[in-house]
């Protein structure tokens, strides 16, 4: 395969190569949408020219035709820049009849206009301007196919003698590391007049850092709004449904579930090859953990704003039996099988897969696993029972087991489930992320997924609802911060009586400390996809208690007859002065410190 450089009569002898362009060239394929983006921004010729053309030749010239990721979004040639225009486009849709800032004059309003959408222009075009420092490398070479060495981004946009390059992508990068790298090579994309103008308003600047940045917290709407149209470009990529191509077809939802597991196993989300892992590579095999995996891919795949994903598992694997991504037990997707690792042993039921299918390159395969996974006929096993566990269990939920039926009625006081009734099913949403910034993992299963999976009045509707409600200015909250959005919605719940406090699916239980908010269920229930920056946002306003480890979150034993569970969360002392909250029960008598339970 030969590529050009610019000019037609060059060709690159090394193959695998891409040739080092023009901007002229590199933005011709995106004029439509680089006369979309200019009718949103409605500015004047010379404004356009000096401050937002400019921008959009200097970020062509710099990223040339390098992919926006190895095996996800926009993972061609010339991913990067396509994909960088159309969040630029995304977020610009998404600015019109947005107030920023909000609460202003009409005056300060009008005054600002311009700037704000220049910010939010320029935050959506170089959100991802440090993956080339963070997770890729490019090698250079001269017209002669002589190498020259690697890009420096550092030092600006390729030059000199080189003609041609080719990417290589870095097994050690750090997740989300090129956010914090955007905001130091932006001098390379917008021009000097142009630094100085976002320079010349703090709110505006700090808002604009913060999002190139990652910082969610101190982003507000603007990073609300690169966000979002970062997910409207990522969706459409992958689900092939690009407006500027009508003949496009969607990618079938096999491809898209193999192209997300890749991802979630790539940023080490699926953790592998340990204890509690979600999955064990073993000579050609990869064995996973079959109801976490399908959860996490489900709640990935929605999360990027992806439509047509079912709801049922079943209906997931079937997909990707029929399209022979998995190796079929029988007629079966899934494997019963042991997994043991020195003393360790667990029976779980699992999804087989080729390894080769999620990594066809060996070089970019993790280790095998040192134990061994064993199919067994039935689910029976040797393993000693205190070491069993359930298809949902993730790594922290080896503590935090599922309740068994005794236990449930003790800790809603109400025989929910009699002798007759039908068992409840366990479609809890487990989370895949470690809560580093709790000192503790906070993956358990909570009382209220174990039993309801917080659907019903818990769900994200409800959340959606009651901050919608609610009157912005109430308690004196500033709505721009995540974590007093979370309390009000706490709050005005509580007060409602829409959300249940010391019942089977309740979130929420009076203790002896205060009250109980279990994690991550809470957060999930008020934000799904952004849960983990509410409950950062949550810790920084020091309403809860520590522990007297001094760690945020608290253990506490659930009792049953036969069984005792765990749960975990943040405990808020004096709900009456912290919640305005008076009316609520005494403490659940069925919840104890784990060192004074009996």
């Amino acid at each position: 395969m030969r590529f050009w450089t610019r000019r037609s009569s060059d060709t690159l002898p090394v193959a695998g190569t891409l040739p080092v362009l023009e901007p002229e060239a590199l933005l011709a394929p995106h004029q439509s949408k680089l006369t979309a983006i200019r009718k949103l921004a409605g500015v004047p010729k010379a404004h356009w020219q000096a401050f937002y053309f400019s921008a959009f030749e200097a970020y062509a010239r710099f990223v040339q035709q390098l992919p926006a990721s190895e095996a996800h979004h926009h993972a061609g040639p010339g991913g990067l820049l396509a994909h960088g225009l159309e969040v630029v486009y995304e977020a610009l849709k998404l600015r019109r009849g947005r107030l920023i800032p909000a609460g202003a004059s009409a005056e300060a309003l009008a005054a600002t206009q311009d700037l704000w959408t220049y910010a939010t222009a320029t935050a959506a075009l170089l959100h991802d301007l440090g993956k080339p420092v963070a997770d890729q490398r490019v090698l250079l070479y001269d017209r002669h196919g002589r190498a020259l060495g690697d890009w420096d981004p550092w030092a600006g946009p390729i030059g000199g003698d080189a003609h041609g390059y080719r990417v290589e992508f870095l097994r050690s990068r750090s997740y989300r590391r090129h956010e914090r790298i955007s905001p130091l090579l932006a001098r390379f994309v917008l021009p000097d007049q142009a630094l100085s103008w976002l320079g010349s308003d703090p709110p505006v600047l700090e808002a604009w850092l913060a999002t190139l940045s990652g910082d969610d917290e101190h982003a507000g709407i603007l990073g609300e709004l690169v966000s979002q149209a970062d997910r409207l470009s990522v969706a459409g990529n992958l689900a092939g449904t690009q407006s500027q191509m009508p003949t496009a077809t969607r990618k079938p939802l096999a491809e898209r579930l193999l192209t997300g597991l890749r991802y979630l196993l790539d940023q080490e989300r699926l953790p592998l090859n340990r204890r509690g892992a979600a999955g064990w590579l073993v000579d050609d095999d990869l064995w996973l953990v079959s109801k976490r995996v399908l959860d996490s891919l489900r709640e990935h795949l929605t999360g990027e704003g992806q439509t047509g994903i079912p709801t049922a598992n079943d209906r997931l694997m079937g997909e990707l039996q029929q399209y022979g991504l998995l190796v079929p037990n029988g007629d079966r997707a899934v494997w019963v099988a042991e997994v043991k690792l020195g003393d360790w042993c667990q029976q779980l039921t699992l999804l087989r897969f080729p390894v080769r299918t999620v990594w066809p390159a060996a070089d970019t395969r993790p280790a095998t696993f040192e134990g061994r996974v064993t199919p067994v006929l039935e689910r029976s096993s040797p393993c000693d029972a205190r070491d069993r566990m359930d298809d949902s269990t993730t790594e922290a939920s080896r503590v935090a087991r599922p309740l068994d039926r005794d236990a449930a009625r003790h800790v809603s006081g109400i025989d929910v489930a009699g002798p007759g009734a039908p068992r409840t099913e366990d479609t809890s949403a487990l989370s895949t992320r470690d809560e580093e910034d709790n000192g503790c993992q906070t993956d358990g299963v909570s009382i209220a997924s174990t039993i309801d999976s917080g659907r019903g009045l818990h769900g994200a509707g409800l959340a959606h609802k009651l901050e919608t409600n609610a009157d912005p200015g109430t308690h004196g909250i500033n709505t721009d911060d995540a974590g007093q959005r979370f309390l009000r919605w706490l709050k005005d719940g509580l007060t409602a009586g829409h959300l249940p406090v010391n019942t089977v699916n309740a979130r929420i239980h009076t203790v002896d400390e205060g009250v109980l908010l279990v994690s991550p269920g809470i957060f999930k229930d008020f934000n799904p996809t952004e849960w983990h920056s509410v409950q950062k946002r949550f810790q920084k306003l020091k309403l809860h208690r520590k522990t007297p480890e001094d760690t945020n979150v608290w253990t506490y034993a659930v009792n049953g007859k036969r069984k005792q569970s765990l749960i975990k969360g943040f405990v808020i002392p004096n709900p009456g002065e912290s919640l305005g909250i008076e009316a609520l029960p005494p403490p659940n008598p069925h919840l104890a410190r784990p060192e004074e339970a009996i």
